[in-house]
């Protein structure tokens, strides 16, 4: 049986699983029906929300992210209501980084850790059994067939894969039709960075992400079709769809249009994540609405989720239910970012019906708690952690992502050096971050001696041990973090976790996630 996972598309969620999954040891395929590489095209999205950002700093990705000219972003909106994120700029912003660079960063990260990536490459059909899928495969030099353990559908909204395992994802909300374009900046334009209401639609002219000498225009409107998808985009359109937003006769595009893309969908949530030993991620799993970059960043994190499981799978110690816990904990998640895109159209449109409950809304978002809740109810994510499903309380660790600590070590250095090993040996990693550079779980001893916490020795080579000083951004005597960088047990003296941090627990928590110890 080939240990091989097969990935249907080399956007940001495939590229992110065939990284995830080279990083735990299991070779990956990733099947790219466009032969054109990343690089070679314009990038249709730009934006990289903070957990984006704290999981690429896990998993040591941000170096190549630094060396490119990023701009902090210190705006966020809703349904082109902005937010200032400037008040909460440390922990709430977003980097503008075109997704053609995010793909070849993490095309880099999965081919340099064995991945394959076959471009002009397509799935047209699949058979599965028990022990694994056999994938037929369309490109330029024929048809030939693929066997993988699994098949994951990154494929997109169309996506083939979910199409052939026969899960639905009806369509929802309101019908729109827009584009992003790029246009050369004119010195003498008069176009300013902003996005006000318009009768018909919504229409936000920002800075390029690649190049300040260029706009680019997004643009939706509603209730009406688009041309269809062979059917090239013009700047006439472009400009008939401006002046229908506007219920103006200017709708003259700034400078040369050099790049545009037609969008037309409406928001689609898969039913299911899975189907035996297939599994969709990305837009193939939740499509809906372009703005504000949720698309892209949900994508990545429905990655990091499902790698370290499949390939826990692989390596013979999944526990039960493991493979389950992908749909159970992202379909939410999912499920919450369509319904935020889908009630962002809705209340934008129609202005004439709309305008006074935008009105309202804004007035609603000048108190701090509901600000806050707009601002992080797509990048905010905590899971419920078994047996009893806690977690997620504001203020909690359990079932959050770890926080970006400094890490002590204790006494002269004590801390394991490559984390593996006992307690106390050698020079440890220097903040939490840095400790889940290994893609395995992580027990972050601060309990100085206090806990016995021998027991994670029977898990050692699936989870490493960290022994440092106690660090007030944690708050907590000892806890464990699954690879994925969410909190999955904690010892505080509190209701999260035992009082000394030894007994039963933390062998449960151990259980649950990495299976039987020896």
């Amino acid at each position: 049986m080939t240990d091989t996972v097969v990935i249907a598309g080399a956007g940001p969620a495939g590229l992110m699983l065939a990284a995830e999954l080279g990083l735990a040891g299991v070779p990956a395929v990733v099947l790219e029906r466009d032969p054109t590489p990343a690089a070679d095209r314009f990038s249709p999205g730009s934006t990289l929300h903070a957990r984006s950002i704290e999981l690429f700093e896990r998993r040591g990705l941000m170096d190549a992210v630094r060396a490119e000219e990023t701009v902090v972003w210190p705006r966020v909106h809703f349904s082109n209501i902005w937010v200032d994120l400037t008040p909460v700029i440390d922990r709430e912003y977003s980097l503008i980084l075109p997704q053609t660079t995010t793909e070849r960063i993490l095309a880099e990260r999965a081919t340099g850790l064995g991945a394959q990536i076959r471009r002009g490459h397509a799935v047209i059909g699949l058979e599965q059994d028990e022990d694994g899928v056999s994938v037929r495969v369309g490109g330029a030099g024929g048809e030939y067939d693929l066997r993988g353990r699994f098949l994951v559908g990154c494929d997109g909204g169309d996506s083939t894969v979910r199409s052939l395992i026969g899960v639905d994802a009806p369509p929802k909300g309101p019908n729109w039709y827009g584009f992003v374009a790029d246009f050369d900046a004119d010195e003498d334009d008069e176009w300013e960075f902003d996005s006000p209401d318009f009768p018909n639609g919504l229409f936000i002219i920002t800075p390029h992400p690649q190049d300040w000498n260029q706009l680019r225009l997004m643009c939706v409107e509603f209730d009406t079709d688009a041309p269809a998808d062979d059917i090239p985009v013009t700047r006439e359109e472009i400009s008939a769809s401006l002046r229908r937003i506007t219920g103006t006769d200017d709708g003259t595009p700034p400078g040369e249009l050099r790049w545009a893309q037609r969008y037309t969908d409406r928001t689609r949530l898969a039913t299911r994540y899975r189907e035996g030993n297939v599994f969709l991620a990305g837009d193939a799993a939740h499509l809906h609405y372009y703005g504000a970059g949720h698309g892209l960043n949900t994508s990545l994190h429905d990655a990091a989720n499902l790698g370290w499981k499949l390939a826990a799978e692989i390596h013979g110690w999944a526990p039960p239910g493991l493979l389950d816990s992908y749909a159970a904990e992202r379909y939410p998640v999912g499920r919450r970012a369509c319904l935020a895109s889908e009630a962002s159209l809705v209340l934008g449109s129609p202005l004439s019906r709309m305008a006074p409950l935008r009105e309202v809304f804004e007035e609603l978002m000048r108190y701090e708690n509901v600000e806050r809740h707009i601002i992080t109810m797509i990048t905010d994510v905590a899971y419920p952690m078994p047996p009893k499903g806690l977690g997620g309380e504001p203020g909690s660790l359990l079932g959050r992502p770890v926080p970006d600590a400094a890490l002590a070590a204790e006494g002269a250095g004590a801390s394991d050096g490559d984390g593996a090993g006992e307690p106390g040996a050698g020079q440890g990693p220097a903040s939490t971050f840095e400790a889940l550079r290994s893609g395995r779980g992580v027990l972050f001893d601060l309990s100085q001696g206090a806990a016995d916490l021998g027991v994670v020795q029977r898990w050692a080579g699936r989870v490493d041990v960290v022994t440092a000083q106690p660090t007030p951004e944690l708050a907590a005597t000892a806890l464990l973090v699954r690879p994925d960088g969410f909190v999955a047990w904690v010892a505080s003296g509190g209701p999260d976790g035992d009082a000394d941090g030894s007994g039963d627990s933390l062998a449960t928590a151990l259980t649950e996630w990495f299976g039987a110890g020896r």
